[in-house]
């Protein structure tokens, strides 16, 4: 997996984005400690600029950000995720009605998001069912219900019905390390607050050590994209966060200028900086990238683009062809060269 992230142009906006790259590299961002991350942030928003205001999502009646087709509303993945140079991907889907077909990575990428999640649910779930206890504890309880958990993620998004059977067993390896990974991580965090707090209250306890929401839904409407966008992950410091499990690719980025601009026209409250999580097991070992996006108004600017090259794929209904250079990794890939 190519885990390479942008490469600094040496600039002090990238010496500090490297430095805060390093403060979080490698830490689920789930169980991150947010005031590691604050006093990151702190000094980036000293060398920032700020974003203009007419490329706020709250402005969403303006010229820029209004949508060019009224009744169409696309997912902010959609958008971003471009594999496709043409925007073949858009027309086959939205046009001819064609969805992408599943595969491995489809359904991996599925799998490693339902644990995610439902690994913080868990966290949360178990101490107010237990009331505080140690890491060790909180590790115990979670790995005797690693099987049952798995199997229930496993048989949600029907696994078996797109895999084989060495997929499948491939796919449950990563899933078992993938889930005991992240318990481990809830785990050491709740311990290492439990020893800097000496009165210690279940609701701050939990504020700690799962600061931030899960899949928070937003409605992107205004801006002509779903009406039940998903968040990965949105924390307290108005961060957004997505989490992918392939290899790095320089358009994820797109996602979060996507989702920052659709709580900003849904929750008229200022994003401005993302990470994308990204997320890989081999069966044995995990590792995490968190690579930290500054969403101001270049990466709106080009979000909103794609946004409207879309739009306009849609509109016209002809098809833009494939390019010259079909990249492999294409989810369209096998039905344009089939």
């Amino acid at each position: 997996m190519n885990f390479s992230p942008e490469t600094s142009n040496g600039s002090p906006t990238n010496f500090f984005i490297t430095c805060l790259r390093r403060v979080i590299e490698g830490s689920p961002v789930f169980f991150m400690d947010p005031l590691e991350l604050d006093r990151a942030l702190r000094q980036l928003r000293s060398i920032y600029g700020g974003v203009s205001d007419e490329l706020r999502g709250w402005n969403w009646s303006n010229d820029v950000l209004s949508p060019p087709l009224e009744g169409v509303y696309l997912g902010v993945s959609e958008v971003a995720n471009r594999y496709c140079p043409t925007y073949r991907d858009i027309y086959l889907r939205r046009v001819l009605g064609r969805p992408a077909p599943y595969t491995y990575k489809t359904v991996r990428g599925w799998i490693y998001h339902a644990i995610s999640s439902r690994t913080v649910q868990e966290v949360k779930s178990t101490l107010y069912l237990k009331g505080l206890c140690s890491g060790a504890e909180l590790f115990q309880e979670l790995s005797g219900r690693r099987d049952e958990i798995l199997d229930s993620i496993f048989k949600k998004y029907a696994a078996s019905r797109y895999l084989n059977e060495q997929e499948m067993e491939g796919l449950r390896r990563e899933a078992e390390a993938l889930y005991s990974f992240l318990i481990l991580q809830a785990s050491a965090r709740l311990d290492r607050i439990l020893s800097e707090v000496k009165r210690p209250e279940l609701e701050s306890v939990l504020a700690k050590a799962v600061p931030m929401d899960i899949e928070r839904l937003v409605n992107g409407r205004l801006l002509g994209l779903s009406q039940e966008l998903r968040v990965d992950l949105f924390t307290e410091r108005r961060i957004v966060v997505e989490i992918k499990t392939g290899d790095v690719r320089p358009f994820h980025k797109y996602v979060l200028a996507g989702y920052a601009l659709a709580i900003e026209s849904d929750l008229e409250i200022p994003i401005d900086y993302g990470i994308v999580s990204y997320l890989w097991s081999d069966g044995r070992f995990v590792k995490v990238r968190n690579v930290t996006y500054f969403i101001g108004d270049e990466l709106r600017r080009e979000f909103l683009e794609l946004r409207d090259e879309a739009f306009n794929v849609i509109h016209n209904g002809v098809d833009p062809g494939k390019p010259a250079n079909c990249p492999s990794y294409c989810i369209y890939y096998d039905l344009c060269n089939g």
